[in-house]
């Protein structure tokens, strides 16, 4: 049988498997408001863990990461142990303390939380909250639509814009049917082809290249700063670079895409388990793709597209039934991240925006859960056809356009969420000041070049953003509190 057709076949049957258990899963949906979007808050250890980890992960670590390490060499292994600190934070700090939070506040978006914490009623809180989510995230699922195009054009010669629609159509066909259940047990069995792919592949190609000895002996030749963990940058640029990568970690605790898998775990013990499962797939998976890199770059040289690497590869090494497999596993980080970002923002236009424009909340009774999860899906639908419209641009640098929406996320919510989770007196103020900050510093900082150059964005954003939080808390608490 032609190797096309295999490679074909195999992920066609992984893809069918996706949907049909994407689709399953609505048998054990709920008829309440929360269901759609938080799976009625039943989520248990591996699901909230490992769906946590690939939402956060996705095509950026398959395709970009792979693509920095291929660029930078050694010095990319600098952002191991910032994420490593962002899931350490995020798990045993944060988890436990907004289940809580918001389970006891009935809050199922960001901005819900964040309007209970610091001021109920306040259209200003809400209002930031909804857009600096709208934005970042319309352009955090264009990015995986980008990668979708990449992968589906390397591996089986498709249209870049074919690619896209392809994508998009698998992460919709389960989305939009099951909700948050669907997409969380779906990114089970992403995360786990993730893991396996990005364990298995760095040996591959160090097999073709003779081994560790092959491939020294080729980088010595072709690029001897490829070992190198500063890439021959000395100085402040050294400084700056370092520092960048170490700081992407700061961006977790703002991602709401993230956030939400702790306010739907069900209980303590699920949440201090799914802390232990997460940072073990984290640092394995990390390791696995700078890895990959290095050995890519040795064995292929010069690419236009280091992005590209990884299903090069599968070409290259594997037998076509493998192959197809692999192809999934990047299809899964690219599913696992937009399907988790559209729910997100769906949710947060359908139950943050519109329910205050029709100036009516959302009662439980039968009748309006109907509707509320109708408009759930319409707007889902809506959002991705947007998303679409913008990774079909030219701009196709999928670590880029990630660390750019990381950078807004990460600044405007993660001092927001800290604070407000440990710090009994940061208020309204603050709040709104912490968020302004974080974007506008994150927008500012990326489109200077001078800036742009010293250090990562997200890193003096989040600084920023987090002392004019406790600046503007202190330096109004007493009249809040009049």
């Amino acid at each position: 049988m032609d190797s096309n057709i295999v490679l074909t076949i195999s992920f066609i049957v992984y893809s069918a498997t996706i949907i049909g258990i994407g689709l399953y899963s609505t048998r054990l949906r709920k008829k309440t408001t929360d269901d759609f979007v938080l799976a009625n808050r039943e989520l248990g250890p591996w699901a909230s863990s490992l769906s946590a980890s690939a939402s956060a992960e996705s095509g950026w670590v398959m395709l970009g990461l792979v693509g920095e390490a291929y660029l930078f060499g050694a010095a990319a292994f600098w952002i191991v142990p910032g994420i490593a600190a962002g899931y350490i934070f995020n798990w045993y700090i944060i988890a436990e303390r907004l289940r809580k939070a918001t389970a006891s506040a009935q809050a199922v978006t960001l901005p819900q939380y964040i309007e209970h914490r610091f001021g109920a009623g306040s259209a200003a809180l809400r209002n930031v909250a909804v857009a600096i989510i709208t934005l970042a995230m319309l352009g955090y699922v264009a990015a995986q639509m980008n990668a979708a195009g990449k992968a589906f054009d390397a591996v089986f010669s498709l249209p870049y814009w074919l690619g896209v629609l392809a994508g998009a159509a698998i992460i919709l066909t389960y989305t939009v049917t099951g909700g948050f259940r669907a997409i969380c047990w779906t990114d089970i069995i992403q995360a786990s082809f993730m893991f396996v792919a990005l364990i298995v592949m760095p040996f591959v190609v160090l097999s073709s290249l003779g081994g560790y000895s092959g491939f020294l002996s080729r980088v010595e030749i072709s690029d001897p700063d490829l070992l190198t963990f500063n890439y021959g940058k000395v100085g402040f640029a050294m400084v700056g670079f370092i520092v960048g990568l170490l700081g992407i970690g700061l961006g977790y605790p703002g991602q709401p895409h993230v956030l939400s898998r702790f306010m739907a775990t069900k209980d303590s013990r699920s949440v201090k388990k799914g802390g232990t499962i997460a940072l073990t797939w984290m640092v394995l998976v990390y390791l696995g793709a700078v890895f990959f890199g290095l050995f890519a770059k040795a064995y292929f040289g010069v690419l236009d597209d280091p992005e590209q690497a990884l299903p090069l590869a599968v070409g290259e090494f594997l037998p076509p039934i493998l192959g197809g497999f692999v192809i999934a596993a990047i299809v899964s980080a690219i599913c696992s991240t937009a399907d988790s970002q559209l729910i997100v923002i769906s949710t947060t236009i359908s139950r943050d925006v519109i329910p205050y424009l029709r100036k009516r909340k959302s009662p439980g009774e039968t009748s309006e859960f109907v509707r509320v999860q109708r408009l759930d899906r319409w707007v889902l639908v809506i959002l991705a056809a947007i998303s679409i419209v913008f990774a079909l641009t030219e701009n196709r640098v999928i670590f880029e356009f990630v660390l750019y929406a990381w950078s807004g996320l990460g600044a405007a919510f993660g001092p927001v969420v800290i604070l407000g989770l440990l710090w009994k007196k940061a208020n309204r103020a603050g709040a709104l000041a912490g968020m302004i900050t974080g974007a506008g510093v994150t927008v500012i900082w990326r489109n200077v070049p001078a800036l742009k150059s010293i250090v990562y964005e997200l890193v003096p954003a989040f600084i920023l953003a987090f002392i004019a939080a406790v600046l503007f808390s202190l330096a109004t608490s007493s009249k809040e509190e009049n």
